[in-house]
């Protein structure tokens, strides 16, 4: 990753990696690319890839999600379910809880805001 005064680069090639938790479970691995935005408030973003699955997940803040890889079924509290597949992109609202599971390996580009 490179970082200078204004600018942050990755690659989706990406190896360095490390465990995502959920609470004390462990809910795939992620890369960081940010954790603030340039006024220093909370704005994450990078890449999180998963093994298949199945977890809860409450959305931290708005989410934005590109699929680079792989297939995901959300399956929202308020009853709607959500197939994602390699090359949609989608953002959820803060706030929602959700079962989400991995049906093949995935991965993602994220950024979550509004935390």
């Amino acid at each position: 990753m490179s970082k200078e005064s204004g600018f942050i680069s990755t690659n989706i090639a990406a190896k360095e990696y490390e465990p995502f938790m959920i609470g004390d479970k462990q809910a795939g691995e992620v890369h960081w690319l940010s954790a603030t935005n340039s006024s220093d408030q909370p704005t994450y973003s990078g890449l999180w890839k998963c093994d298949p699955m199945t977890f809860d997940y409450e959305f931290p803040g708005d989410e934005y999600i590109h699929v680079l890889a792989g297939s995901l079924l959300i399956e929202t509290s308020a009853g709607n379910n959500y197939e994602l597949n390699k090359g949609d992109i989608v953002c959820f609202d803060k706030g929602i809880k959700s079962v989400w599971t991995i049906t093949s390996s995935f991965k993602k580009f994220f950024v979550i805001d509004n935390c």
